[in-house]
Parts: C-alpha cells; sequence; structure tokens
C-alpha cells in the first residue's frame, strides 16, 4: 500500500488510528500498526473514513451504553488509601504517562458478531470499549460483586477513581457475563498491564485478586495460581494481614478501611478454594494468625454509608461459649466455614493420623450447623433476597463433608477415575470411628444439602465459580448413589443429577471452568442412567405396590383413579386424586444425619 500524503496544514496522514486521535498526536498511519502504538506495546485500530458520504447513526444496542469515559485519571500508589474526596483530580498532560496508563476507551470492543463476514481483526465492525464501559461495570456488580464484595459499593464506584489498571480488571469480569462479546482481546491488555505495572498498593492487591479468580473461572489454574501469588506477595508486603493496617490512613469504620478489610478475607478465602485441586497444598494466607478485623454484614456495606467497628476473630471463637447468643456477619460464618475446609484438605494429605484427628473435623462440621443463630440458617429472607456470604457458607461446609466422607466410603470405587480432579483423593490410612456405610451416608446427606441449596438459588452466575467442584461431585455422589440403592429411588436420584447438570450447561456459557465438569457428569450419567431410565419408563407403575384399601378409602376414590397406596414405609399415604406415576419415591425419611431443619413452606 502506498504511503497516505500529509495534509498542508497540519502535517499529519490523512488516515491516523484511534489512539494518535485520542492523545492529539501524529500519526505515520503504518499499518497493521503506526510506529508509536508499536512502540507503546498498544493496540492500533483505524476507523473507516466517513468523507463522501452521509453520517448514519450508531444502532441502538450500541448508543444506549454510551456515557463519557474519564481521560486520564490515574491514581498514583501513594493515593490508593487516600479517600476520594483528598485525591488530587489534575490530568496528567506527558504523553509517556499517557501510554503507560493508556485510556481504556481506546480498545476496540465488538458489538455484536457481523452477519456478513469479519474485520481485519476478526472482530466484526469495531466499536470503543469505553462505549461499553458502563455496561461491563454493570455486569460485574450484579454478577460478580455480589459473590466477592470487596470494592467499594457501586453508587461508590466512579467517585472512589480506581486506577486504570483494577478498572481494566473490573471489566474484563464483567465482559464474561455479556452474551454476545468475547474477552480474549481484553485479557491480553489485563495481562500486559498488571504485569508491567510497578504499583504496589491495596489496589493492585485487590485487580491480581479478581483477575486470579477469573482466571480460575476460565479453566486457566496454574495463570490463576500465578496471579494469586503476585497478590499474595504484595499484600504480605504491604502487612495486609496485620488489624492496624486497615486504618492507618483512615478510620476503622470508612468504606475503604472496610474494603481493605474484606480484601485480605478474600485473599484467605481464595487460597483454600484454589488449593482443592492441587496435590501438594501450600496456604499462604490461611497458615498465619488472624488478626484483621471481621467484615461487617454486607446490607451495611452496600449502603455506603460508615460501618460499624470491625469485630476480632478472638471474639468469633468465643461465641459458643457466651451466655447470651451474639450474631456475626455472614461474612464471618463465611471465613469459619473455609477453614474448616481448608482442616479437610490438610487432613486427606495426611499419610497418617488418629482417628480422633478426622472425628474433630467432623465435629467442626456439626458444630458449625448447631451454633448458627436462627437467622442464619435461612439463606432466603422473606422479599426473596439472597444472603448470598450464607449461601457461600452453607455450601462450603456440604462440600467439606463431601470431601471427607466421600474418600472413605463405599461409593468411591463406582466412579473414581484416575485423571479426575473434580473426585476427591486421601491416603491410604483411613482410620475411622465410622463405618464406610455411615461416611456413604454422610457424603450423599451432604451432596443432598448442596442440591437443596442450588434449587433455592439456581441462579449460578450470581455465586462464585468456586462453587462448579462442589456441584460437579454432588452430581458424581448422587450417580454413584443411584448405584447402590435400589431402582424404587431412582427417580429420586436421577431429579438431582439432572438439577446440577443444567446448572453446569448454563454456567459453562460464562465460565471455560464448568465445561469439563459438565462433561464428566453427563457422560457418567449417560453411561449409568441410561439403562434404568429405559426400564423405569417401561413400566412406572410396576414400581408401586398398592396398599389395602378399607371401604370408606374406596368409596372416597374418585373414579378412575388408582387406589390409595404407600410408597415407602413410614411415609404419608397419597391423595386419591393423585396418580402415582407422578410422585417419586423418596431415598429415605428423614435423617438421622443431618442437623439442618427441612425448609418450612407452610
Amino acid at each position: 500500500m502506498p504511503p497516505l500524503r500529509s495534509t498542508r496544514d497540519s502535517g499529519l496522514a490523512a488516515l491516523a488510528c484511534t489512539e494518535c486521535r485520542k492523545q492529539h498526536l501524529k500519526c505515520d498511519a503504518s499499518k497493521p500498526s503506526c510506529s508509536r502504538c508499536s512502540q507503546s506495546g498498544l493496540l492500533c485500530q483505524y476507523l473507516p473514513s466517513r468523507r463522501g458520504g452521509r453520517r448514519k447513526p450508531r444502532h441502538d444496542s450500541i448508543s444506549q451504553y454510551q456515557t463519557p469515559t474519564r481521560r486520564n485519571e490515574i491514581s498514583s500508589p501513594a493515593s490508593t488509601l487516600q479517600p476520594s474526596s483528598s485525591r488530587p483530580t489534575n490530568a496528567q498532560d506527558d504523553s509517556s504517562q499517557r501510554s503507560s496508563h493508556p485510556d481504556f476507551g481506546s480498545i476496540s470492543w465488538p458489538a455484536s458478531l457481523p452477519q456478513n463476514g469479519v474485520g481485519q481483526n476478526g472482530l466484526g465492525h469495531e466499536c470503543s470499549v469505553g462505549d461499553f464501559d458502563d455496561r461491563f461495570l454493570r455486569l460485574f456488580y450484579e454478577n460478580f460483586h455480589v459473590a466477592h464484595p470487596i470494592l467499594v459499593p457501586f453508587s461508590l464506584y466512579k467517585e472512589r477513581n480506581y486506577p486504570q489498571f483494577l478498572q481494566l480488571v473490573v471489566n474484563l469480569v464483567g465482559s464474561h457475563y455479556a452474551p454476545s462479546s468475547s474477552s480474549l482481546q481484553l485479557k491480553d491488555k489485563v495481562d500486559a498491564e498488571l504485569r508491567s505495572n510497578p504499583d504496589r498498593s491495596p489496589c493492585m492487591v485487590q485487580a491480581w485478586l479478581i483477575y486470579s479468580i477469573a482466571l480460575y473461572a476460565r479453566g486457566e489454574q496454574e495463570k490463576a495460581q500465578e496471579a494469586f501469588s503476585h497478590g499474595t506477595e504484595i499484600a504480605f508486603e504491604l502487612g495486609m494481614n496485620r488489624w492496624e493496617f486497615a486504618s492507618t490512613s483512615q478510620s476503622d469504620i470508612s468504606i475503604e478501611a472496610e474494603s481493605i478489610r474484606r480484601t485480605w478475607w478474600e485473599l484467605y478465602i481464595t487460597d483454600i478454594f484454589m488449593a482443592v485441586q492441587l496435590k501438594n497444598i501450600t496456604f499462604r494466607c490461611s497458615g498465619i494468625t488472624p488478626e484483621v478485623g471481621l467484615p461487617c454484614e454486607d446490607s451495611v456495606y452496600a449502603a455506603g454509608c460508615d460501618v460499624p467497628g470491625p469485630r476480632r476473630m478472638l471474639d468469633f471463637k468465643r461465641r459458643v461459649f457466651a451466655e447470651e447468643e451474639t450474631v456475626f456477619s455472614s461474612f464471618s460464618y463465611r471465613i469459619e466455614a473455609a477453614t474448616i475446609l481448608c482442616r479437610v484438605l490438610v487432613l486427606n494429605r495426611l499419610r497418617d493420623y488418629h482417628r480422633d484427628h478426622l472425628q474433630a473435623i467432623e465435629n467442626a462440621l456439626v458444630s458449625w450447623v448447631n451454633h448458627l443463630p436462627p437467622k442464619k440458617l435461612d439463606i432466603v429472607d422473606s422479599y426473596g433476597n439472597v444472603d448470598e456470604m450464607m449461601f457461600q457458607a452453607h455450601l462450603t461446609i456440604a462440600y467439606a463433608a463431601m470431601l471427607l466422607h466421600l474418600p472413605r466410603s463405599d461409593l468411591q470405587p463406582l466412579l473414581s477415575q484416575p485423571d479426575d480432579h473434580f473426585w476427591p483423593s486421601a491416603t491410604c490410612h483411613l482410620s475411622s470411628t465410622f463405618t464406610r456405610l455411615v461416611h456413604s451416608i454422610k457424603a450423599t446427606e451432604a451432596s443432598r444439602r448442596i442440591s437443596d441449596s442450588i434449587s433455592v438459588c439456581p441462579n449460578i452466575q450470581k455465586h462464585s465459580p468456586f462453587v462448579i467442584p462442589a456441584l460437579a461431585l454432588c452430581g458424581m455422589i448422587q450417580l454413584a448413589t443411584s448405584i447402590s440403592h435400589s431402582e424404587e429411588c431412582f427417580d429420586h436420584h436421577c431429579n438431582r443429577v439432572t438439577l446440577i447438570l443444567g446448572c453446569l450447561k448454563s454456567t459453562k456459557r460464562t465460565w471455560n471452568s464448568a465445561e469439563p465438569a459438565y462433561h464428566y457428569l453427563r457422560s457418567s450419567a449417560a453411561d449409568i442412567l441410561s439403562d434404568s431410565i429405559e426400564r423405569w419408563n417401561a413400566g412406572p407403575l410396576e414400581k408401586i405396590t398398592p396398599s389395602q384399601s378399607a371401604p370408606n378409602d374406596m368409596e372416597r376414590t374418585v373414579q378412575g383413579a388408582p387406589a390409595v397406596t404407600t410408597i415407602a414405609e413410614g411415609q404419608s399415604l397419597l391423595a386419591p386424586e393423585l396418580a402415582p406415576a407422578f410422585i417419586d419415591p423418596t431415598c429415605y425419611n428423614a435423617s438421622f444425619f443431618n442437623c439442618l431443619a427441612e425448609f418450612d413452606i407452610n
């Protein structure tokens, strides 16, 4: 392509890339990248000329998300701990500074996939990411932030003016929830920005932490571990694990101090969940004395006002001996649930242990539930609002119970595969006070609690990606139990597997890590349940044994309806007008192994 002629007046090329136009700099219009963008490592894009043609209005689906973007608002490392009201707002003029912190709006992003081919980058017609900035931000807060609430509330996000690298991470995560967007281009930008930026502030810790969880959810386990290591290294360097850190620059009751405390505890919990699938466990955060103050309730934090003074972990542990019941934040119970999960992971890696060690963890699992205040037993309030922190806490306890009991049960050989990283493993020494049958019952009961919780809150997008392995293991245990149990309760287990499969199928559209879990569970279910489904479909009524009906019962029977039947010993009689074929026999009656009450629907 011949070089473009420069204009007489300005000396600029007739065609300039979007990055040079934005910064009002000279552009040599080289293809595929101009020399300035090549030198700065920026993405070089050219918009088609509109000369000689009538301007066309932009599509409504794009324009509805257009908002003015902030230009060159970059927080220095020293300002990240300061309240937003005390930070300087003067824009930085130096062009080299702009190059090292490029404007978010300079990256091209597709509004939707084209119908008649693609553009030169394979992304279709071009559109600035800045146009979607608010959209991705909203999706981040509506989904990811609900499960990992460490940044300031949504109402304070713009005012907080986070550094550019953290805003990039937020938009990367938010882009995963957009139905027709590709996050690969933005991910490369985030990775390059985080690795090249020398910032050593809590904001950088938050950026690496959120990025590591996103990488984990994308199925990039090694990169997730590496990113998490970067975040923890800076956190320890700053002393974020100490009580006084959050209050050095601001009051204990400020939103910023609460955000820092939440960041540390999110590091603590993430450290444990990322270790579940590792053969060699090296805990970075959970192996030290917990000094950081406990987070407050999410509802208080989301209000954006002053938060209560932080409470200590020691006070939380002493609550079981207090004369009057003390209620702590849901985040606090989530932290304790993750700690118990950590103890299970350590025990499963030990080559030798006493059976009292196992019993101690089992006692902790049961005690955690028994010591919950009444208001923390439910995960949904009367308005239908889900307490996400308590949802995660309950699910973590059930997950820990599955990981503890499954390797010691007689379900272990039924589905075990050497290359399966969802099925837990343990050392050969399995000293226990329980028989394998009891371990099997406890593992099955824990999987039932997970499926029950998911049925109440099935929108997996608003849950943490860390629930994916728990869902996969829940479905596998239900499969294994369906093999060991009689066919009378086959539908009971099949329905739970179907529920989990649907959740994983929905989740894999957002996070790639759900893809292998869905594939493994689906293929296993197809092999194991196909024959049973065929037999069950051939004659479901044969599985129902009619009971002897009294004369008065027969008189009340609707004409043409079957007689009253008893499905299993100990269950109530069916209503006459209900056909037995529509009622699934339960697996067993109220379990002695479950200390959680059933949902009250009266």
